[in-house]
């Protein structure tokens, strides 16, 4: 179940066959979810609910064969607290050639090593040398969001080796079959949205195609963790206010009040957009913003790579800027679209390691509410 299900659709673009961000060509993604806690698995499979989890997310701009290669990159923090791995390379180089990690706080170090760890494996087995892999470096970049109402056992909350290389081995492209599960899953395990359980939500948009002119897709994941019952509006609809004078408020919610301050109450948001249209990396800086576009790569054709001996260029095909307008239309639209994907995919809740549950949204109310007060142009 999406939140097209319920009636609504943002926006009005078309989006991709899939409307995820597979939808865009040779990305690829894998997902690996795990119980936090024993005993909270136990009590869980006793009440007949959902235990807590952890997990993480990992896209890759490239296919395997070729993930070492550059691809634009920009990045931009509005009121940000988390930590995104990476940035100081992506801001002095506008590219990245690593693989993004979605994850728990707890979970970044874990998931850093994996992504070095793959990107050896990868370039090993296709026969590079020692200076060949030094000379595509990278940083990984690996985000994350705080899980701690959810997953309180903090220690717990560390993800192991086995399950980030787990997770790398599973890595899969739209072509190949790959698909996104939103909700409790991957890096949104065990978040929270606006009073809700949140976590992974991902749409798609298509770009460009009117008139004869080439189409591109833009993608977009979204990793929720932020926000109060009464901040939720769906299509303009006060949804959560709605909910909350019927009487409806979630624990999460009431704990949240109840708490003076601390990233408990404001919480964070993790955004990914894809895309194949050729954007430069001052494209990027919405979120974490990436163009899969051609890239000849930024090695030069001398083996050596000794510096000074030539200078090399390359050429790049670049959206224009009076076309850009409808690529941040797109990017609204999508992202809108994956939060409310990720509240939908965790409809059934969740039993948080300290006892409490932690409700889903209540889909089929938000229905009728939306049947009633939408407005459908």
């Amino acid at each position: 179940m999406r939140i097209r299900d319920l009636g609504y659709s943002p926006g009005v673009m078309p989006t991709g066959p899939k409307n995820t961000i597979l939808d865009v060509p040779g990305v690829g993604l894998a997902q690996v979810t795990v119980p936090t806690d024993p005993e909270n698995e136990k009590a869980a499979k006793e009440q007949g609910k959902p235990c807590a989890v952890k997990g993480l997310t990992v896209i890759l701009p490239r296919p395997k064969d070729k993930c070492w290669l550059p691809s634009h990159a920009g990045t931009h923090i509005f009121n940000g607290n988390g930590e995104l791995t990476g940035r100081t390379p992506i801001a002095d180089w506008g590219s990245i050639n690593m693989p993004i990690v979605f994850t728990n706080s707890c979970s970044v170090g874990v998931c850093f090593d994996g992504a070095q760890d793959f990107m050896m494996d990868v370039q090993e087995k296709q026969g590079a040398d020692l200076m060949a892999m030094a000379r595509r470096y990278g940083t990984p970049n690996v985000g994350e969001t705080a899980d701690w109402w959810i997953n309180s056992k903090l220690r717990q909350t560390r993800l192991r080796p086995e399950d980030v290389k787990r997770c790398f081995d599973q890595i899969k492209t739209g072509e190949e079959g790959g698909e996104v599960q939103e909700g409790s899953s991957g890096g949104g395990a065990g978040m929270m949205c606006n009073g809700y359980k949140g976590g992974t939500g991902t749409s798609s948009r298509l770009v460009g195609g009117d008139f004869g002119g080439i189409e591109y897709t833009v993608g977009v994941l979204a990793q929720t963790n932020y926000g109060r019952q009464q901040d939720l509006q769906i299509g303009g609809v006060p949804i959560g206010r709605l909910l909350e004078k019927e009487g409806q408020r979630p624990p999460a919610d009431v704990k949240k009040s109840e708490t003076a301050q601390g990233r408990v109450e404001a919480g964070s948001l993790l955004v990914l957009i894809m895309t194949d249209a050729p954007l430069l990396p001052h494209h990027g800086d919405i979120f974490l913003g990436v163009s899969t576009s051609e890239h000849e790569g930024e090695l030069l054709r001398d083996k050596d790579g000794k510096i000074g001996k030539t200078t090399e260029t390359y050429p790049v095909n670049v959206v224009k800027n009076e076309s850009i307008d409808a690529y941040f239309e797109a990017v609204g639209e999508a992202t809108e679209e994956a939060i409310l994907n990720s509240m939908v995919g965790s409809r059934d809740g969740m039993l948080a390691c300290d006892g409490n549950f932690v409700d889903g949204l209540p889909v089929d109310r938000v229905k009728e509410l939306l049947a009633k007060y939408l407005i459908v142009v």
